[in-house]
C-alpha cells in the first residue's frame, strides 16, 4: 500500500493526464461505480465475516476453550471496520471529486482519482486476507 501510494502521487504530480478525467476510463470509473464495486465487496466481505465469526465460535465450542481464538476474532473485527470505513472513504472521494473538476487542477482531480484507486486496492487486499484467513480453519472431525 505504501508503495502504491507513493507511486500513486509522484504519477499524479508528474504526469496528472495519465490518472485525471483525461484518462476516460478514470473519469467513468471513479464515480457512482466505484460506490458500487465497494459496495458489492463490502456486502459479500461482511457476510463472509459473519460466517468466519460463526466457525471461530464452534471452533471454541467444540473445544471448550473461550477466547482461544480472541487475536483472530479482534483481527477479523478490525478488517470488517476497515471494509466499512473505505466504504465511507469512497463514497467521500466520489462526492468531492467534483471539486476538482476544474480544468486548471489536473493534478488534484489526478489525485483524487489515486485515492479512489487505492480505497479499491486495500478493500481488495483485506478480502485476499480474509479469503486466507478461510483457508486455514480446517474441517472439525468427530473423535
Amino acid at each position: 500500500m505504501i508503495v502504491s501510494t507513493a507511486a500513486s502521487i509522484v504519477i499524479s504530480t508528474v504526469r496528472p493526464s495519465a490518472l485525471n478525467d483525461q484518462n476516460a476510463f478514470l473519469r467513468n470509473f471513479i464515480n457512482h461505480e466505484l460506490i458500487n464495486i465497494l459496495g458489492v465487496i463490502l456486502a459479500i466481505t461482511l457476510a463472509s465475516v459473519a460466517n468466519i465469526h460463526l466457525a471461530f465460535n464452534r471452533i471454541e465450542e467444540r473445544y471448550n476453550a473461550p477466547d482461544a481464538l480472541s487475536k483472530s476474532r479482534g483481527n477479523l473485527k478490525k478488517a470488517a471496520y476497515w471494509l466499512i470505513g473505505l466504504f465511507v472513504a469512497g463514497i467521500v472521494i466520489v462526492v468531492s471529486k467534483p471539486m476538482a473538476s476544474d480544468p486548471s487542477t489536473p493534478t488534484l482531480e489526478a489525485l483524487f482519482n489515486s485515492a479512489g484507486l487505492l480505497v479499491l486496492l486495500w478493500q481488495v487486499l483485506i478480502l485476499v486476507s480474509l479469503m486466507q484467513l478461510v483457508f486455514m480453519i480446517k474441517p472439525e472431525f468427530p473423535p
